[in-house]
């Protein structure tokens, strides 16, 4: 039997009513129980909550820890503040060995000092879980796809700078394959994750620079990069990606002179106010007597300008002593 103060759920039945009420609670398709005290035992369970797939099975009296030892933390919160609160993703297996997955509401029923009792109340959303499941199934499977799509036109860039005769042409061929070759990077990170929107920047980054890595020692080059482990969305991932892949490859093949040795530092820092920086640095012969990357007309520096301002950011170049430092100020 609920108390007088538990019948606040009843709206506007009256108290010659809690009969027709309690029917109507046992026979409701949601499964609903009244917990009380700081046991969280039993005061009510109506059919469908007695139903689900714990054990012990829900009865009056019976602790609620028994069978949802999960949900202790957020019920003693409801009766100690008197606020609502939701408990998403509660998975629960049946004796077949199916598994569900339920949202829990825990609603204080008296006392704006503190709930003596909650009312929970179970929804069933397996089959939001499932089409979310498949959804991101779908979303690795066009990550997968894309990166091979990319790497397939990366090979026809490859076979026709292969075929061109002037060394500037297959330059700018080679340049290509570099970034479509970065952007399908990101695509194999996403189809890896189990976010399948974001990726771990600072793990990705230093995977990136060994890549380039490869073509730096070939010059007596090396990239050095310090760089927080930070999530970043797929959209920002792929402008700064490329915005690294310009400025990491202008450093190796400029900063120094042909045949000396030189390191690139690249590094990418998040503030504690939220803004990112992304630096990339060398010790070598600096920049050309009046140079200005903010009109500088190669490709590359458009490229950097161009990425920088779809992200917000703000693009710049300082002495280093000796050197150059590329940075790439984001916003929060």
């Amino acid at each position: 039997m609920l108390s007088q103060s538990d019948t606040a759920v009843a709206g506007t039945l009256g108290a010659g009513d809690t009969a027709l009420l309690l029917a109507s609670l046992e026979q409701a398709p949601v499964a609903m129980a009244v917990v009380e005290g700081p046991e969280h035992r039993y005061r009510y369970v109506n059919a469908a909550f007695r139903a689900l797939p714990t054990a012990p099975r829900p009865q009056p009296g019976g602790r609620l820890a028994d069978g949802f030892p999960g949900l202790a933390d957020g019920l003693e919160e409801v009766r100690r503040s008197g606020r609502q609160t939701r408990v998403s993703d509660l998975v629960l297996a049946g004796a077949d060995g199916r598994t569900r997955v339920w949202d829990v509401d825990c609603a204080p029923l008296a006392g704006s000092g503190g709930a003596h009792s909650v009312l929970i109340t179970m929804h069933d959303v397996s089959a939001k879980a499932e089409a979310l499941k498949e959804t991101e199934g779908l979303l690795r499977e066009v990550n997968h796809r894309v990166k091979n799509s990319l790497q397939l036109v990366s090979s026809l860039l490859t076979l026709q700078a292969l075929s061109a005769k002037d060394a500037e042409l297959r330059r700018q061929f080679q340049e290509a394959c570099g970034r479509i070759g970065t952007i399908a990077q990101v695509h194999q990170r996403l189809y890896q994750s189990q976010t399948y929107s974001e990726v771990a920047f600072g793990a990705y980054l230093r995977d990136l620079c060994r890549e380039l890595g490869g073509s730096a020692a070939a010059a007596g080059r090396t990239i050095a990069v310090q760089a927080d482990d930070v999530d970043l969305p797929a959209d920002t991932v792929i402008p700064l990606a490329l915005v690294v892949n310009e400025l990491v490859s202008n450093a190796v093949k400029y900063a120094y002179a042909e045949g000396e040795g030189g390191e690139v530092a690249v590094g990418f820092h998040v503030q504690p106010d939220g803004r990112k920086s992304l630096t990339v640095a060398d010790h070598g012969r600096g920049l050309p007597e009046g140079y200005d990357v903010a009109r500088a007309d190669t490709l590359g520096m458009k490229v950097v300008r161009a990425f920088t301002g779809q992200l917000k950011g703000k693009f710049r170049a300082e002495p280093n002593v000796p050197g150059t430092r590329f940075v790439v100020d984001l916003p929060a």
